[in-house]
């Protein structure tokens, strides 16, 4: 009788497990960062301008990032090849919605949806926000990271645990961050 109970106990909690992993791994498939468009290549060149060491670093760093990631290549352009994205850092930085921890401007040839054909892109650091909040190198990292993603092609994300998330320091490349750069550049 003990037999058949262990039995039936382990074939509940088994069928549980399966049906919650099958359940969860839905979800993730489903959820994804949101993206505007993308590059005519996988291999995208930047260059870091105008800032200091411990900032080039900082881009660096946020570069090294997205390359684990395996959907693109970030490559530094050679001395007098003209790069694709422009990494930089500001005294100050605002527009109209107010003052930024970091922002990403950039050129596309509009096409249908979300295939948008991204030709150039300029991110910035607003070091005196970041300094005046006491942000940690990790969490500059970050708003780099968050700002190299709208650079490649990634919108806002609505989840907290996406570096796409429009107002966190503290996130970093989620799966769901990769899911959407995949769904980019696929073709």
């Amino acid at each position: 009788m003990l037999k058949k109970i262990v039995k039936w106990t382990v074939l509940v909690i088994a069928t549980i497990v399966l049906t919650l992993t099958s359940f969860t791994s839905t979800i993730l498939a489903a959820s994804k960062t949101p993206s505007w468009g993308h590059w005519d290549d996988t291999t995208i060149t930047y260059k870091t301008v105008n800032t200091s060491s411990y900032y080039k670093s900082v881009w660096k760093n946020a570069v090294k990032r997205w390359n684990k990631v395996g959907v693109v290549q970030l490559r530094a352009a050679k001395s007098g090849e003209k790069a694709d994205i422009t990494l930089t850092s500001s005294k100050s930085l605002s527009t109209k919605s107010g003052k930024l921890a970091g922002y990403t401007n950039y050129s596309y040839l509009k096409k249908s949806g979300n295939d948008n054909e991204i030709v150039s892109a300029k991110s910035t650091l607003n070091r005196s926000l970041l300094s005046k909040y006491k942000y940690s190198k990790n969490q500059r990292t970050n708003v780099a990271t968050h700002e190299i993603g709208h650079a490649i092609g990634l919108s806002h994300s609505k989840s907290e645990d996406s570096v796409m998330y429009a107002s966190d320091r503290y996130a970093s490349i989620d799966h769901q961050d990769k899911v959407g750069l995949q769904s980019a550049y696929e073709d």
